[in-house]
Formats: structure tokens, C-alpha cells, sequence
């Protein structure tokens, strides 16, 4: 398999998988139960396999922004970086969604912060942690 490939059967998987997550998760607790470590343990195992047929950079490293940019001249190891930020963001959406769950947020409340995780990783978190103050916030106020 190409890079190309496992890169666009990943995005599927990711784009299924976050649509689920935004309009369905909520009301099928035991198949999220799967999901929501199943979608990120398949990404870490592909992650590995990226990592493993990466071609060794001599130049890439962690210390310069060069060294960074020079990892990300593989094509592997872009697909693992992408599986990095899948992962990640889709185990960040599943704890939006617990959380708004035992929160007992309105489900409506969470699909923009849930798209917005599923865009632009942070934003998105940080979003959900701000409407999750503000009600916390008038939860206080209403029983003081």
C-alpha cells in the first residue's frame, strides 16, 4: 500500500467515524463503548507501521523548526503525523462528549465545538471548556 492510499482510507475511517460520533454516539452507548477506543487504536497501529516504513531522515530532529520540517519531507512520516493529529482529536471528541454527557449538556450545544475539534483540534476543545465554564458558571449562581 502507497502513502496516498493509507492516508485517504484514514481520512475516511476519520470522516465516518467523527460524523458518528456528532450525530449518533449519544444514543448508542454500547457501540461507542468500542468506538471510541477502537478508532484511536487503529490509528496508533497504523501510526507504527507509518513510523516503520519511514525512510530515515538524517537531518529531521525535534530541536530546530528546520529539523522538524525536515521529518516531514517522507511521505511516512506525514501519514503518521496526520494519524497523530486523527487520533488525538477524535479521543478529545469522545471526552467532549462523555463529559457533556454527565454534564447533562444539551446535545446541540456540543455539535460546533465537536466540528470544530474535528477541524481545528484546539479551537474546538477550547470552545466546549469555555461553554463548559460559563454553564458551570450559571449552575453556580442559580443554586447560590
Amino acid at each position: 500500500m502507497t502513502p496516498e492510499t493509507v492516508f485517504s482510507i484514514v481520512n475516511s475511517i476519520a470522516f465516518f467515524s467523527w460524523v458518528y460520533l456528532i450525530a449518533a454516539a449519544r444514543w448508542t452507548p454500547a457501540l461507542f463503548r468500542i468506538v471510541r477506543f477502537a478508532v484511536p487504536i487503529l490509528f496508533a497501529l497504523v501510526y507504527i507501521a507509518a513510523m516503520i516504513l519511514a525512510e530515515p531522515n538524517e537531518e529531521g530532529g525535534f530541536q530546530t523548526l528546520a529539523q522538524v520540517t525536515a521529518l516531514f519531507t517522507q511521505p511516512w512520516v506525514v501519514v503518521a503525523g496526520w494519524l497523530h493529529y486523527l487520533a488525538f482529536d477524535f479521543f478529545v471528541g469522545c471526552w467532549i462528549l462523555e463529559k457533556a454527557k454527565r454534564e447533562e449538556i444539551r446535545h446541540g450545544w456540543i455539535v460546533i465545538p465537536m466540528i470544530l475539534t474535528f477541524l481545528f483540534g484546539p479551537v474546538g476543545l477550547l470552545l466546549f471548556l469555555v461553554l463548559l465554564g460559563v454553564i458551570n458558571k450559571r449552575r453556580s449562581a442559580q443554586t447560590a
